[in-house]
């Protein structure tokens, strides 16, 4: 079985967990036997190429005819049996898909976000949520210039993303990473129930020669993500402050609008350590030095990859459990608080219990072992290969 990964890299210049997903899966594919070729674009051709890189970027970027042509040019070298398409835009647009079902190739598509119906892709904007838009109904992303905060760009990808989904809807194979997303695309945009499945993202176990402090001997909470409002900074702080935690430590890792705030309230709290951004490669020491993980995202998270990550490392993860959150962390490997700053501080104190560290460590482990292990995910992935390959024969 040969696969062609096609995947529209976000900028090397921000973290991205996509980029992650998408290089670690194609590694453990060829670990397990399969035959995997990758067809790329990046970001960064767009950001150093100047205006005249941008300005013919924006003809294409609804529906690219070179990337369309670059496709072409990758079917004939690799012949595939399954293009695995990740994300598409702004480079690569539904033409890159349209060009492999053209030729009969089945085609499986990753939904990591909700820009089928949303042009930020996380139905979320000035602070709170956000559902103007739905599908047929987009004019408000555009009218708010919801996408790089610019009318223009978020007509082009709305127009772009809108083509997708009407081709997506009848020849393509959806995997949501989450249950929560894929009940979106079925119940609010309307994919075909059978065509839409589950396939968590797989996160690795820490390496071997990494020493692991029993979360129990730790008094530091972490919290690490984009320092934003919808990554819940402000709820965070908010509920640090009304917990009664003298001992502990609130360690922040990341970057982004929100810095300001965290930097102020280290400078009145000194219980509060703020790290700025840490490379992602280098961030399994802040997890193996963790008590408990905080994720108290205020919008509709479609996976999260922290809190799975923090599973990975045998910690206990307390989260607003929005979105797919709930669905990642379950009942017993933490704690599940909703967005009320006062819950939070609650689990911020019950988390201080060691007897309930250590209950909820071993569910941690042993959730992330049998749903997120990489081993896992992977034999999922091939058995909705295969499936697809299955279909196509029957017709």
């Amino acid at each position: 079985m040969r696969i062609l990964v096609v995947h529209n890299r976000y900028s090397s210049r921000v973290p991205s967990g996509e980029n992650l997903s998408v290089h670690d899966e194609v590694v453990w594919l060829r670990k397990a036997g399969v035959d995997v070729a990758v067809h790329e674009a990046s970001n960064d051709e767009v950001m150093e190429g100047g205006l005249t890189r941008r300005a013919q970027q924006a003809v294409w970027a609804p529906w690219s005819v070179p990337a369309s042509r670059g496709m072409t040019a990758a079917l004939d070298e690799t012949d595939p049996d399954i293009v695995h398409v990740h994300n598409l835009f702004p480079l690569l647009t539904g033409s890159v898909p349209w060009t492999a079902v053209r030729r009969g190739i089945p085609v499986v598509w990753t939904v990591r976000n909700q820009r089928a119906d949303c042009v930020a892709g996380t139905h979320f904007r000035e602070g709170k949520a956000c559902h103007e838009c739905r599908p047929g109904h987009r004019l408000a992303g555009i009218r708010h210039g919801c996408y790089r905060d610019s009318v223009a760009a978020s007509a082009l990808l709305t127009g772009a993303t809108g083509l997708f989904r009407a081709m997506a809807k009848r020849r393509v194979t959806a995997l949501a990473i989450s249950e929560n997303l894929r009940d979106w695309l079925v119940d609010t945009n309307g994919f075909p129930a059978d065509r839409v499945h589950v396939k968590y993202n797989g996160i690795p176990a820490p390496p071997l020669d990494q020493p692991l402090v029993p979360a129990v001997e730790s008094s530091t909470y972490l919290f690490a993500a984009k320092l934003a409002p919808y990554k819940g900074v402000s709820l965070l702080l908010d509920a640090w402050a009304r917990a009664d935690l003298p001992g502990a430590t609130l360690r922040v890792v990341g970057d982004g609008p929100d810095a300001d705030e965290v930097r102020a309230a280290a400078k009145d709290d000194p219980r509060i350590e703020f790290l700025g951004h840490v490379p992602s490669g280098e961030m399994t020491r802040d997890y193996a030095e963790a008590r408990a993980v905080l994720v108290p995202s205020t919008w509709d998270e479609p996976f999260g990859r922290v809190a799975a990550e923090a599973l990975a490392h045998g910690r206990p993860v307390i989260t607003s459990g929005l979105g797919g959150l709930h669905e990642v962390v379950g009942d017993e490997a933490g704690w599940i608080t909703g967005t009320d700053p006062e819950r939070l501080a609650r689990a911020l104190v019950e988390a201080d219990d060691d007897k309930a560290i250590r209950r909820r460590s071993r569910a941690a482990t042993l959730r992330h072992r049998e749903l997120f292990g990489p081993d896992v995910t992977t034999q999922a992935l091939i058995d909705i290969y295969e499936s697809s390959l299955r279909r196509r024969s029957r017709r």
